[in-house]
């Protein structure tokens, strides 16, 4: 290993999670194959109500199953004040969380795999907007013992895309910008902050909640998170 790159940091929230499919691309594939009939417009819409909204039903020992479970109330909640037929959909809350649920666990296995061969080589840290459960989710995933820093938005006060909440895990991995690699979904959230202060960035274009026009702040590109190793390799 090169002595340049000492650290590789991680959004969490559709990166390890999903595999760079972005949670309001997960939750309307739950949808889509549920066969709620609802526009992606709407969905859209009830995702973000859901995601202003669902901090403070989220306490800081909450489980997978339980954080899932209070965003879909959340968007179903707006829904139905949109759509009176979409009430009927409350009924199959638990069917929605399991297949969000599974998706995930299924999707950890291959996170894991890379994640212990990393952190063979490198300090590993976990940068989310997260609700203030991220420790209690990591340690029920497994996922908690490869990661040196973990930086939940809501613990920290500063939410991505400030670059303040990644400046904070590189300094708490006792690393700096120029030895550090962040690499996630979202390009607004982690790739532009991340190399504002000098960071490599990595994106794991997949499905996207946006997708830029410029993509100048990505160092590398790729379109599966098991590239992650052969990209982190090419910026060594």
């Amino acid at each position: 290993m090169s002595s340049k790159i000492t650290t590789v940091i991680f959004d969490y929230g559709g990166t390890l999670d999903t595999g760079g499919i972005h949670w309001s691309e997960k939750f309307w594939e739950a949808y889509q194959y549920f066969k709620i009939p609802i526009s992606k417009e709407d969905f859209g819409n009830a995702f973000v109500f859901s995601e202003k909204n669902v901090q403070t039903l989220i306490k800081p020992e909450s489980s997978l199953r339980e954080t899932y479970r209070a965003q879909l109330l959340q968007q179903m909640k707006y829904l139905e004040n949109k759509n009176p037929l979409s009430g009927a959909y409350y009924a199959i809350i638990d069917k929605l969380v399991e297949y969000c649920h599974r998706s995930v666990i299924n999707n950890v296995k291959k996170s894991k795999m890379i994640l212990a061969r990393l952190a063979n080589d490198y300090k590993l840290g976990i940068v989310s907007n997260y609700y203030g459960n991220l420790v209690s989710v990591l340690n029920e995933l497994g996922l908690k013992k490869y990661f040196s820093s973990i930086i939940d938005s809501k613990i920290a006060g500063v939410r991505k895309p400030d670059s303040k909440i990644i400046s904070l895990a590189i300094d708490s991995i006792n690393s700096n910008p120029e030895e550090t690699i962040v690499a996630g979904d979202s390009y607004t959230n982690d790739i532009s902050p991340s190399k504002q202060i000098g960071c490599k960035t990595i994106w794991l274009n997949v499905k996207s909640w946006e997708i830029p026009l410029d993509t100048k702040d990505a160092d590398v590109i790729v379109n599966s998170f098991n590239k992650i190793e052969e990209a982190i390799n090419k910026l060594l």
